[in-house]
């Protein structure tokens, strides 16, 4: 079935100077482009923003959803709002000003509507709407289209979430419970004015961190994101520039070690991987997949392959052909592993160790080479260490073809 989106965006903040709710400052955008984001991932092709008044930044929040390609449009009360909407659609309601975690988001459209997000009664949560004794309104509601047109008929001068909860409530909703398996204990939050998301732009990327990387995304690089990526998240930086940043890097190394810098070239071949996993970071923030992410990795690898090509022609140079033979044992291995672990990854359970082979784990496990100045012997450990990634790999895709096989005997 189909899914929409209902975010409310007509209450003012406590300080009526600072705005609507929906436009407050977060992570370099608004409150209102996370929220539709959310709703996105979760499922939602269609946006409807119910705002009574439509200021200049709510107009400008939306036209930047738009061309990011979300379809996403404005209506100007309750009614507008249903017609917009198909009765047979399911609806996910996003309370005004309501912060909450992917996690919810996706537990929410998984419910049967009707449905409630629910947070316990208690005094730290005294802005959520009440529902009984014991727990409040979380901010999420999953209804129907038909559902809001008939609420819509019966409005009058009612508050639209209010009503809405109330006939939800009275249908005997399903209630999802907020605070159930939520370790971070950090959301939902009803925001009310700019001190509400205070700190909330790191708990996006402590949440945004990629998973799965190898070892120097797991343990290297977030020490770096960690310093570069607040101040660039809240000064609304695009990420793009960070993943040609990393290109461009790569690109400099290899016109470094040509010039003969080449500790110069592996630094900046180094500087490449945490520039590519801020842009990674930062995207992943903000809810907006990396553009071309896929195109800036290959001309990423495509650019160390090359620096690697005129480090081995320097070398051979200097000691002979052998340099030669090791450089393309590298790359053959390099190429046979890529093609196993696409294997491995369309198996149960195929997901490789981190500390098998990888592009920015040749690099970083180059260095201490680079440093004693042993450039040959650094390139046929990489090989060696390659095969044996690729030896590794391939047994564990043998055992799990024939794991899978004997499952379906």
């Amino acid at each position: 079935m189909a899914l929409a989106a209902l975010i409310s965006a007509y209450r003012y903040a406590n300080d009526e100077a600072e705005g609507l709710r929906s436009t407050l400052p977060l992570a370099g955008r608004t409150l209102l482009e996370h929220q539709a984001r959310l709703a996105a991932l979760a499922g939602a092709d269609n946006v409807v923003v119910l705002a009574e008044r439509v200021p200049v930044a709510l107009a400008q929040a939306v036209e930047r959803l738009r061309r990011s390609g979300m379809r996403v449009e404005i209506a100007r009360g309750v009614n507008d709002a249903a017609d917009r909407i198909h009765p047979d659609e399911e609806l996910l309601v996003v309370g005004d000003g309501c912060l909450a975690s992917p996690r919810l988001f996706r537990r929410m459209v998984k419910a049967r509507a009707p449905a409630l997000l629910t947070v316990p009664d208690e005094p730290d949560r005294a802005m959520f709407e009440r529902m009984d004794a014991t727990v409040r309104w979380g901010g999420l509601m999953l209804v129907s289209g038909a559902f809001l047109r008939d609420t819509a008929a019966m409005l009058g001068d009612w508050d639209v979430e209010s009503t809405l909860l109330r006939r939800a409530v009275q249908g005997d909703a399903e209630r999802v419970d907020a605070t159930a398996g939520n370790a971070a204990g950090r959301t939902p939050l009803l925001v009310d004015g700019i001190i509400d998301l205070e700190g909330f732009d790191r708990h996006m990327l402590a949440t945004a961190r990629p998973r799965g990387r190898d070892w120097p995304w797991r343990h290297v690089f977030p020490l770096i994101e960690g310093v570069v990526a607040p101040p660039l998240l809240r000064r609304g930086t695009d990420p793009i520039w960070f993943a040609v940043g990393a290109v461009t890097a790569a690109v400099a190394a290899g016109i470094l070690i040509a010039a003969g810098w080449r500790l110069a070239g592996q630094a900046a071949l180094m500087l490449s991987g945490p520039i590519a996993a801020v842009a990674e970071r930062l995207a992943g923030a903000r809810l907006s997949p990396l553009r071309w992410s896929g195109a800036f990795f290959i001309a990423r690898s495509l650019a160390a392959v090359a620096a690697l090509l005129i480090l081995s022609f320097d070398l051979a140079k200097e000691t002979g052909w052998g340099a030669w033979p090791v450089a393309a044992m590298l790359l053959l291995a390099m190429g046979a592993l890529a093609g196993e672990q696409r294997i491995l990854r369309h198996l149960p359970g195929g997901l490789a160790p981190h500390w098998i082979a990888s592009l920015d784990g040749l690099i970083w496990a180059m260095l201490p080479f680079a440093l004693i100045g042993q450039w040959l012997a650094g390139i046929a450990v990489l090989a060696a260490y390659a095969l044996a990634s690729f030896g590794f790999v391939q047994r564990e895709v043998a055992i799990r073809v024939v794991a899978q096989a004997s499952e379906t005997a």
